[in-house]
């Protein structure tokens, strides 16, 4: 869905989108910091930084400066400082749009407002110009699920997304409001068209509230080492993959309260159970082959999803 297509739910989501609108997209001190780790290039960091106001279209926006650095190219010490075009976003009730300079209009980039079955696409045709027509209206996000994060005391939406493509789910990932995207880059990236070498995944976000997660590389002047060590707690893992009757959910540290959900792909929950210590055994036999999601929160109040399928 595109710009022009989601204006027109609008006002029928309108109440209950004013309750994402009450979490500002862009607070003082805004940061989302995002790694990417390649076995040529090292270690690196791109990081968004909400700049100040503008105005763009006739609409009141905000202004988003990004810069990335690389290190160890190579195994030695260089560090390669980079810059980017500012991003510019604006809100609407629930929506965050973003600006296309190629198309001169604007597109959704994050409807944090949606429920269940809701889909977009955020100016993909932008990115991928080269490849006219392969990111039709055939590839699309979908919302598989909603919830809820505490984020050092602040409720904030989380929304369990699958990346669409003739009507089958070819990836899923993680948003929260206010946010954004919290398992791989800043602007969600169709998998199906675009042949992603960044390998980037979500390190942190900041603001003059909250900080996710405590204590993360966002208030650091980014040395690398010190941004791999921040991400290297709880890795999960499942297995075997697909399954057949059950599958065992590991994590490389200990969880004290953890829980691990597993969804159908309209979001309902099929079962839940509580996670202490380092694995979880869920039983799936009863259930018909196919996709499913599995939802698994941290002792931290994370939340992550993974995809995973029954044969």
């Amino acid at each position: 869905m595109n710009r022009r297509q989601i204006t027109i739910l609008i006002g029928s989501f309108a109440l209950a989108s004013l309750a994402a609108e009450a979490q500002s997209w862009c607070p003082p001190g805004a940061r989302w910091v995002y790694n990417s780790s390649d076995p040529i290039l090292g270690a690196s960091y791109n990081s968004f930084t909400y700049a100040g106001d503008t105005v763009v279209d006739g609409h009141a926006a905000q202004r988003i400066e990004q810069h990335g650095a690389i290190t160890q190219i190579w195994g030695s010490d260089t560090l390669i400082e980079t810059g980017g075009p500012d991003i510019v976003t604006r809100t609407e009730p629930g929506i965050v749009l973003w600006w296309l300079a190629d198309l001169q209009e604007w597109d959704t980039l994050y409807w944090f407002g949606a429920a269940v079955g809701d889909r977009w696409s955020p100016g993909w045709q932008q990115g991928t110009a080269e490849w006219t027509g392969v990111c039709d209206e055939a590839t699309y996000l979908t919302v598989l699920g909603t919830s809820s994060t505490a984020v050092d005391g602040v409720a904030l939406g989380t929304l369990a997304m699958g990346v669409m493509h003739d009507g089958s789910v070819v990836d899923m990932f993680t948003i929260v409001e206010r946010m954004g995207n919290t398992t791989g880059y800043f602007i969600p990236r169709p998998t199906y068209c675009i042949v992603d070498e960044c390998l980037c995944s979500f390190l942190c976000y900041r603001d003059d509230q909250i900080t996710s997660p405590s204590g993360g590389p966002c208030a650091l002047p980014l040395a690398v080492p010190e941004v791999i060590a921040s991400n290297a707690p709880n890795v999960w893992s499942v297995a075997p993959m697909p399954f057949t009757d059950c599958f065992t959910v590991q994590v490389s540290s200990p969880v004290l309260q953890g829980e691990v959900s597993l969804l159908d792909l309209t979001g309902r929950m099929l079962k839940r159970m509580a996670v202490t210590g380092t694995s979880v055994l869920v039983d799936g036999s009863g259930l018909p082959v196919g996709p499913y999601i599995l939802r698994i929160k941290d002792g931290h109040g994370q939340l992550h999803h993974q995809r995973v399928i029954k044969q």
